[in-house]
């Protein structure tokens, strides 16, 4: 293993220990979608981006936002049970399309309401699809 292969390791790790959301099984995944946020940061900034620069630009534009919306009452009634991981990468995904639809950056809060609305369950679906009408009118 090379000395970036073991930053990148080493990394990845941090954020398991270090948050509420991810084990070791979502290692995989945590390195997928850093890379690719790293990917799409560094095309739409027309320069090579570093792995820390990348960590550090997922954790506040993708992690933290989307963390806390998860943490409201409509997700919590919308996903009850789900992994918390898991609904994370389902958003990511969701936030990404969703941008991509609109042609334009979709914010975590958007994102996280409308995938509760589109794909959850009882009365937080319920209350997600008010609140998506409420917030585009």
């Amino acid at each position: 293993m090379d000395k970036n292969d073991l930053h990148k390791k080493e990394s990845i790790e941090f954020l398991i220990k270090n948050t509420d959301m991810f084990l070791d099984a979502d290692y995989n995944k945590l390195a997928a979608h850093i890379e690719g946020h790293r990917y799409f940061l560094g095309k739409n900034l027309n320069m090579p981006i570093t792995w820390d620069e990348a960590v550090y630009s997922w954790m506040s534009n993708l992690y933290e936002p989307i963390s806390q919306v998860m943490e409201t009452w409509t997700t919590q009634m919308s996903f009850p049970g789900k992994r918390k991981a898991d609904l994370f990468f389902e958003v990511c995904d969701h936030l990404y399309y969703l941008s991509v639809e609109k042609q334009k950056e979709v914010n975590a809060y958007d994102a996280v309401l409308d995938y509760n609305a589109q794909y959850g369950k009882t009365i937080g679906r319920i209350l997600a699809k008010l609140l998506s009408i409420k917030y585009a009118a």
